[in-house]
C-alpha cells in the first residue's frame, strides 16, 4: 500500500505521519503519533481528489483558507459493543499564526452515550511544495472528474 499523499516528520518524541493510501478497496487516511496510530476510510475516491485539489489550491499569500473532511467507521456493528470511530481532517492556513499552513487530524470514539477523544496529529508548516507535487501526480494519474 503505497501512499499517494504523505507528510512525515520527527520531533523529540518520535515520528509522526499523515498519509493517504489506496488499500485495494478504499482510500484510507493513516494518522500516526510516536505511540499510537490509526486509519479511517475516505467516503469515496472523489473525497481524495478534493483533498488533492485543496492542497494544490493552498494560497501562497496569507488569507483565510481551510478545507475539512469527516471520516468515520463503525466497529462491532449492531452488537452491544458497537463503537463509532470518527475524525476530522483539515488542510488550511492558520489565521491566528501568520496564516502558516497546517494539516490537522483529530479523532473521537463514540460508544453508547459516551464520546471520547482519540488521536490528535497536527503538522504545522508541512512541506507544501512536496504535497502539491504529490497532489498533482495523483490528479494526473486519477483524472476522473469530481461528482457534483
Amino acid at each position: 500500500m503505497d501512499p499517494i499523499l504523505s507528510c512525515r516528520w520527527h520531533d523529540q518524541d518520535g515520528e509522526w505521519a499523515l498519509t493517504v493510501s489506496h488499500n485495494g478497496s478504499s482510500w484510507v487516511l493513516y494518522a500516526a503519533a510516536p505511540l499510537w496510530s490509526e486509519s479511517l476510510p475516505f467516503a469515496n475516491p472523489d473525497e481524495v481528489r478534493r483533498l488533492a485539489q485543496a492542497l494544490l489550491d493552498l494560497p501562497a499569500e496569507p488569507e483565510p483558507y481551510e478545507f475539512e473532511w469527516q471520516l468515520s467507521r463503525t466497529e462491532f456493528e449492531r452488537t452491544e459493543n458497537e463503537r463509532i470511530h470518527f475524525a476530522t481532517f483539515a488542510v488550511g492556513l492558520d489565521p491566528t499564526d501568520d496564516h502558516r499552513p497546517y494539516l490537522a487530524y483529530q479523532s473521537y470514539y463514540h460508544r453508547g452515550q459516551a464520546t471520547g477523544l482519540g488521536l490528535e496529529v497536527i503538522c504545522e508548516d508541512p512541506p507544501v511544495d512536496h504535497l502539491r507535487a504529490q497532489a498533482h501526480a495523483f490528479l494526473t494519474d486519477c483524472p476522473r472528474p469530481l461528482q457534483a
